[in-house]
């Protein structure tokens, strides 16, 4: 299962099953691929965390 990314901005998109029109707000989670898809403008995305490296994680425990 894809990692779900967190919204900056409201969007609008279409829901898969039911062909509505969805608003999602800023802070939203999404982690349907389907949904993820249509929301193609960078901006759209909250900054993803660095990641750390294996080695970090061993030494931050």
């Amino acid at each position: 299962m894809p990692a779900a990314r967190t919204l900056a901005t409201a969007v609008f998109v279409t829901d898969p099953k039911t062909h509505e029109t969805l608003l999602l707000q800023p802070g939203s989670e999404v982690s349907d691929p389907a949904i993820t898809e249509q929301i193609t403008h960078p901006d759209a995305w909250a900054p993803e965390p660095p990641r750390q490296s294996r080695r970090g994680k061993a030494e931050a425990a």
